[in-house]
């Protein structure tokens, strides 16, 4: 994600959700706190006391569970505006041209958010089959692309490469590629011939 949307959605969730928080908070506090006049519900709260005060420890419940949801939108929104923090996207882009220099011919990347964990998982993918472009197939033409698909995350490398991959190959680590994918219920396709390699990874 890139610098300017990072802060227009931290801006979106302080405008939005972080004061819907906040006010639910205060109309908890009002509800907690306001005395009952109704002859009727004194005569209610006298018959059924342990009801009152089961009422009475849940709404104080609810409220600390509103605090905590406050605050974790208010963590999300310091690090949206932290311009520090690396997006995936801008980790790919950087990684794919310290990786292949000059034989990096295509990067197509599109700005979509990605969770922090998969974020980690697919630097790693993405990274592992950049380094084996490189120094395996020895391409001289590498691609990579990213998407999103109907809420999956879509990464692709191709080069022009000797080929030959198949997931027999160890040295390409395949294998592990195929690990990391699978343990979040992913997918992972190649197809190489003497033209080249096309490895993509759904997650």
């Amino acid at each position: 994600m890139s610098n300017a949307a990072r802060l227009d959605l931290a801006r979106e969730l302080h405008d939005g959700i972080a004061q819907d928080l906040v006010a639910l908070g205060y109309e908890r506090d009002l509800l907690l706190a306001r005395p009952d006049s109704s002859t009727q519900s004194r005569d209610l709260l006298l018959a059924r006391p342990d009801s009152s005060t089961q009422s009475r420890k849940e709404i104080r419940g609810l409220r600390f569970r509103v605090d905590e949801m406050i605050s974790k939108v208010r963590r999300e929104m310091y690090e949206l505006r932290d311009l520090k923090v690396e997006s995936v996207q801008d980790y790919l882009t950087k990684t794919a041209r310290q990786l292949c220099g000059s034989t990096l011919t295509k990067v197509d990347i599109e700005e979509f958010f990605i969770d922090e964990v998969i974020g980690d998982k697919v630097k790693v993918i993405a990274t592992e089959l950049l380094r084996n472009s490189v120094s395996h197939a020895r391409a001289s033409e590498i691609e990579l692309h990213l998407s999103q698909i109907e809420n999956h995350i879509y990464l692709e490398v191709r080069d022009n490469g000797i080929g030959g991959v198949t997931m027999e190959s160890s040295r390409l680590g395949l294998i592990g590629i195929q690990e990391r994918v699978e343990s979040f219920g992913g997918t992972l396709f190649y197809q190489s011939t003497e033209l080249g390699s096309r490895i993509s990874v759904t997650l």
